[in-house]
């Protein structure tokens, strides 16, 4: 019978040796002021700033964004541009997330995934410091092998239904 204690530590120290570090792997973007060239981001924290927001969820606090920071360090209270919609967004609260517990923290890192409260955005939506205007390259999505159809309970939240759609 195999004993299944104490074997977690060895698998996550292989894991960390085996996959390289953020700044060692090659990401692109797309940059938009030149036909959509790729653009090497290089993962450094002295770089401009790129962050892809790739998840949302609703929770009590408000729309929660799950943001990859790809270049540079993001901190609470900086200002952050939306390449998207051509916005500006203050970032009030930034968090770590594990599992179910929220911790709140000053201050990210290129490579990182972290929370943010209070940026309204949708998901795939590329945010730069402003010195950048390039945009990440959207998730490859396979052609579906079945077709489903939803539809508003009734005509007066269709209007709802749409936004939300919209939204995610």
């Amino acid at each position: 019978m195999y004993n299944f204690h104490n074997w977690s530590t060895p698998l996550l120290d292989g894991v960390l040796g085996y996959l390289p570090c953020p700044t060692e792997v090659s990401s692109y973007a797309l940059g938009q002021s030149k036909n959509e060239e790729k653009v090497t981001l290089s993962g450094t924290p002295d770089g401009p700033l790129v962050v892809l927001a790739f998840k949302l969820e609703e929770g009590c606090f408000g729309q929660l964004t799950y943001l990859r920071i790809y270049e540079c360090v993001i901190r609470k209270g900086d200002f952050i541009h939306n390449i998207n919609t051509g916005k500006k967004a203050k970032i009030p609260r930034l968090v770590w997330m594990h599992s179910d517990e929220i911790k709140d923290i000053q201050e990210a890192h290129a490579g990182q995934i972290v929370a943010v409260f209070g940026v309204d955005c949708a998901s795939g939506y590329t945010f730069t410091d402003g010195s950048v205007k390039s945009t990440m390259t959207s998730m490859n999505v396979p052609t579906p092998m079945m077709s489903l159809a939803v539809q508003p309970v009734s005509k007066d939240s269709g209007g709802q239904f749409s936004k939300a759609l919209n939204h995610f």
